[in-house]
This record gives C-alpha cells, sequence and structure tokens, in this order.
C-alpha cells in the first residue's frame, strides 16, 4: 500500500479473478498485481459470490463456463449483491448469443481466451460495453 500525498495510505484497486484454471489464475492474478491490483481469486462460482460477500471487489473477470454454475449466473448474482461491481467476462467458447447475454447482465465487456492482463485492463478502461470484442 502506497502513501498519498497527505500521507494517508492509498487502497490498491480490488480485482476478483474467476476461473477453474489454476494456472491461468496464477499467470494473470501476478501480471494484474504488478499493474496495481489487489487480486482476489476464487475457482468456482460459490466461491466467486462469497469473495463478492465479503470483500465487494470494484471488479471482477468471470469465465463463462466454471464447475458448479454459468459465469452468466455468477455475473448476475454478484450485480444484485455489489451493484456497483464492474466485470469482464471471459471464455474460451465465444459466441455472439453470450456476448450479448453478459452485456445485458451488465457486463462492462467480454474478452475471449487468450487474453492477458493488458486485455484485462483495457476493457475495464472502456466507459461502456462493446458486444463487438474479438471473436476467435
Amino acid at each position: 500500500m502506497n502513501a498519498s500525498a497527505t500521507g494517508a495510505p492509498i487502497r490498491a484497486p480490488s480485482l476478483l479473478l474467476v476461473d477453474d484454471d489454476e494456472l491461468l489464475c496464477g499467470a494473470l492474478s501476478r501480471a494484474l498485481a504488478r499493474r496495481g491490483f489487489h487480486v482476489l481469486v476464487a475457482h468456482d462460482g460459490e466461491s466467486a459470490l462469497a469473495a463478492v460477500r465479503a470483500h465487494r471487489p470494484e471488479q471482477a473477470v468471470v469465465d463463462l463456463r466454471l464447475p458448479d454454475r454459468s459465469g452468466l449466473q455468477v455475473l448476475a448474482q454478484a450485480r444484485a449483491i455489489h451493484p456497483a461491481i464492474r466485470v469482464v467476462m471471459l471464455t474460451g467458447h465465444g459466441s455472439i448469443c453470450t456476448a450479448v447475454e453478459a452485456i445485458k447482465l451488465g457486463a462492462v465487456h467480454y474478452l475471449t481466451k487468450p487474453a492477458d492482463a493488458d486485455d484485462v485492463m483495457a476493457a475495464f478502461r472502456r466507459e461502456r460495453a462493446d458486444p463487438t470484442c474479438r471473436w476467435p
């Protein structure tokens, strides 16, 4: 944690990373931490929603396919718990239908794998959702 000009601590923005691929989570969480985020990691929907309740992260990257539920369900439930959370959907199985559904549910962007930390950062910089993202 850094200090502001007044000496008050500056809290790193929090980001919840939700994917059942532990290798991807490890690499992406380290890369996002190097960019100044406090990264929380969950590997299933239930753990992700528990993290949203407990930590109220500002942002989340949620994989579409999770072992216990759809990432679209996690998106909708996370926004019901914490309406200000900004969510980017991530998937290895992109389709226009799921992208449109994610945007309707409040995602700010929809990325297809492989996506790196720079892709995630660019997605969060968008002011509004853009369903015309890159497709495999």
